[in-house]
């Protein structure tokens, strides 16, 4: 194989990388995040007003920040977490926490269309709210 291909091939399976693990990341943080500015949200099973609008302008705000700007002044948490501040690892951080609120939005939104009338329905056949 041609070293223009090799590092071709490199290049495929770094970005390759750095999807899987962000977008893993993302799952498992963005769902339970939509899930609880579902369910403080008003009208919502565990109503709390503030920590809804917390987190909710929480989210609003990482979603208006440009990625590079937000790249640039996670580097030094980058540097922190992976040890440097390039790599596809280092990538991987400020691409979660960029896409972490994009994926709690949509969920939030998807999680919203489920119907009242079916969480009422699994009320009254017995499941109840974990205190």
């Amino acid at each position: 194989m041609s070293p223009m291909l090799e590092r071709l091939w490199q290049g495929f399976l770094d970005t390759l990388l750095m999807i899987g693990a962000s977008s893993a990341i993302v799952l498992l943080v963005g769902i339970p995040l939509a899930l609880v500015l579902v369910t403080t949200g008003p009208g919502g099973i565990f109503e709390a007003r503030l920590l809804n609008r917390i987190l909710g302008g929480l989210v609003n705000v990482l979603r208006s920040v440009p990625f590079l700007i937000l790249m640039v002044a996670l580097i030094p948490f980058t540097r922190m977490i992976v040890g440097t501040s390039y790599g596809v690892w280092a990538a991987v951080g400020p691409l979660t926490i960029a896409a972490t609120p994009f994926f709690a939005r949509n969920a939030e939104v998807s999680l919203r269309e489920v119907d009242h009338g079916l969480v009422e329905a699994a009320q009254a056949m017995g499941c109840e709210r974990r205190h």
